[in-house]
């Protein structure tokens, strides 16, 4: 079977639309998820879901589960079961707020603040599949990306000769 770099040096241009290339994105997307998990399970005993969660309870502002379903973008029943398991492993512990006592706080553990340290180990191990691309062809597909990531969120395209937008520090 050829490689996908074959495939594309040999395949006709009109092979390059949207409807054979968006499929192609998302079957590297899946394969990309496949590969964090893989890293994750292997040097950490963690899920996609447990790692999202730990990330969301150290970045966000969102310390209940209710809130950080909302910012992952999940049902509160399933970061339940996920919460569950990490608190049994020791990552995070939940705490009853003392001013609404029906209110349930997530706090991270000496163990869950480490999701930093496993974020650098992950961007590494990420790092090692974009070796593949030259200068050059990083500067392309990052533009190509960043594109169709404002496409999708709904922001103003920008023309390719645009530089991204910065935000302020």
């Amino acid at each position: 079977m050829k490689g996908l770099r074959q495939q594309a040096d040999s395949a006709p241009a009109d092979r390059f639309t949207p409807e054979n290339i968006l499929p192609l994105l998302q079957t590297i997307a899946d394969l990309v998820e496949k590969r964090c998990h893989r890293f994750l399970s292997r040097n950490y005993g963690l899920t996609m879901p447990q790692y999202q969660l730990l990330l969301a309870a150290m970045y966000g502002e969102a310390t209940t589960l209710g809130s950080l379903a909302d910012e992952l973008n999940c049902s509160r029943g399933n970061l339940t079961g996920v919460a569950d398991r990490l608190e049994r492993d020791g990552w995070l512990v939940r705490e009853r707020s003392t001013e609404d006592r029906r209110v349930v706080n997530i706090r991270l553990t000496e163990k869950g603040m480490k999701v930093w340290e496993i974020k650098n180990a992950l961007a590494k191990e990420m790092a090692e599949i974009a070796k593949i691309w030259s200068p050059d062809e990083t500067a392309i597909m990052l533009r190509a990306l960043e594109r169709l990531y404002g496409e999708l969120k709904g922001e103003a395209p920008r023309t390719a000769s645009e530089p991204p937008k910065t935000e302020a520090m």
